[in-house]
């Protein structure tokens, strides 16, 4: 793509422009729409159950009392490096630290 004005204002109006023959000979595919999640969800979901992935650890997810969700909410506001997942009913005592 060029430096050129064209490209700026293809960008700003949403436009796209593909040379289709080199595409072709790459065999690139282009699709729109929703992210098709079913495709690997099944996988995802036994590893999740079998523990050989771990999403909390992986989004840095932290369990809070509804108590703390003031604090919760304000360090999110702040730009924390954690997710807080709120436990308002104690259904994750149990659950192992992160």
């Amino acid at each position: 793509m060029s430096s050129g004005g064209h490209a700026n204002e293809d960008a700003k109006s949403g436009t796209l422009k593909v040379r289709l023959g080199l595409g072709w000979a790459k065999s690139h595919r282009f699709t729109t729409g929703q992210c098709p999640v079913m495709q690997y969800h099944r996988g995802l979901m036994r590893a999740i159950l079998h523990e050989r992935v771990q999403i909390a650890k992986a989004v840095n997810a932290t369990v809070i009392g509804i108590e703390d969700a003031p604090r919760g909410y304000a360090e999110f506001d702040q730009g924390a490096g954690c997710k807080y997942v709120l436990n308002p009913h104690g259904v994750l005592d149990g659950v192992r630290p992160v």
